[in-house]
């Protein structure tokens, strides 16, 4: 293939794959961290990304960098509008999400109600820790479907939802008088997972930083 033929190739395959999931050329601009009037550019076949742009690109669609480099046979253009196919299987996820979180917290409802109807005194004890509980697991399925669908941010705010519910769940449960201390615990626990977070986003800019394109 000629340098020219490579080009267009790279072109062609950004602008299809950027329709494909439903992006327009602000949008994916945004997540590498380049201007619009850049992803217009290359799509144009006027240029093309750097080898690692290259390489975030592929993974923002979800295909190979051979994939991107390359003309793939038997790949359909499918443009893709709002309210599209790609938007509806966002809103899916959600609603998937949504679905299981409230099952965690209908269960605990239902547990609640059903103690509260056979054995009252057990239920005035144990009403605020089923809840707590519930809080905890309704964190944890959020997390298990953050990892698969959602981006990063997601699942720090899962983690950090995990961390409190947990610390109130084994306060309420085992309220002594130096049960308080887990709190402490906790906010030390959230110290390092908001470092890790932070560290992660400030790594990701500098890769990404250093070969960015001049904003015009």
């Amino acid at each position: 293939m000629t340098e020219e033929m490579i080009k267009q190739t790279i072109s062609g395959n950004i602008s299809k794959y950027r329709k494909i999931i439903g992006l327009t050329q602000s949008e994916l601009s945004e997540k590498i961290n380049y201007s619009d009037k850049s992803v217009s550019k290359w799509e144009r076949g006027e240029g093309v990304p750097d080898v690692p742009t290259l390489i975030r690109l592929s993974e923002i669609f979800g295909i190979t960098v051979n994939e991107l480099v390359y003309s793939v046979e038997n790949v359909p253009i499918m443009p893709v509008k709002e309210n599209s196919t790609a938007d509806r299987f966002t809103w899916k996820r959600f609603f998937i999400t949504l679905l299981s979180v409230g099952i965690a917290w209908l269960s605990a409802f239902l547990t609640i109600c059903l103690l509260d109807f056979l054995a009252p005194d057990i239920a005035e004890v144990w009403n605020g820790r089923i809840l707590s509980y519930a809080g905890a697991a309704g964190f944890i399925v959020w997390l298990v479907l953050a990892v698969m669908w959602w981006p990063f941010v997601w699942r720090f705010i899962c983690i950090t939802g995990i961390v409190w519910t947990a610390a109130l769940s084994i306060y309420v449960t085992f309220p002594t008088a130096g049960s308080w201390a887990v709190f402490a615990v906790a906010g030390v626990m959230q110290i390092m997972v908001t470092v890790c977070y932070v560290w992660k986003c400030v790594a990701e800019r500098k890769i990404l930083k250093p070969r960015l394109l001049p904003r015009k």
